[in-house]
């Protein structure tokens, strides 16, 4: 295999939001969902984290625009909303395909959705999106597909020594005894 990588990893770090902005904007967002007022002391008690470590990260968010606090208060801007929205969109659309569709166990499927939320692109996003709305649709077509996926074996071919078919036969044999 080839594989021409080098000239997209330099684009993991020119993201907008860091794993962690992007778990603050949510965990932010999510609050002020409830309707509450929102405090610093508030999402440290949520992440399980320092107030310092709070303010230190809410600095970097007022600095990129995409919180504001005044008198204590912690609000998000339009476009706050709007990203976080679409992030939390992402997460949901992956969790939706790893579980359902590709019957990954659910707490892996949340791990791991919550690992590329915030990685790909609005269009990658709304491809899996259209994806799984219309693995998730009734019609005939879509529900052999499933079908024939669920009873699909994977036959790899033995030059390429991946380790996935072993580890397939070793968790049928699992499943077995």
């Amino acid at each position: 295999m080839n594989f021409h990588f080098e000239q997209y990893w330099k684009e993991y770090n020119d993201n907008t939001l860091s794993h962690s902005e992007t778990h603050y904007l949510l965990t932010i967002y999510a609050i002020l969902q409830k309707g509450e007022q929102l405090r610093a002391s508030t999402i440290a008690k949520e992440l399980g984290i320092s107030r310092n470590a709070v303010h230190l990260q809410l600095k970097k968010l007022n600095e990129k625009k995409l919180v504001r606090v005044k008198d204590n208060f912690i609000t998000l801007s339009k476009s706050s909303i709007e990203l976080v929205e679409k992030i939390a969109n992402k997460r949901q659309t992956m969790i939706v395909l790893l579980s359902e569709v590709l019957g990954v166990p659910m707490s892996v499927a949340a791990t791991d959705s919550c690992k590329i939320e915030h990685l790909i692109s609005d269009e990658t996003g709304e491809a899996l999106l259209k994806f799984v709305q219309f693995l998730r649709s009734d019609r005939k077509v879509v529900l052999q597909f499933l079908k024939e996926y669920q009873k699909y074996y994977l036959q790899c071919d033995p030059e390429i020594g991946c380790g996935l078919c072993e580890n397939i036969h070793s968790m049928e044999k699992n499943n077995e005894d």
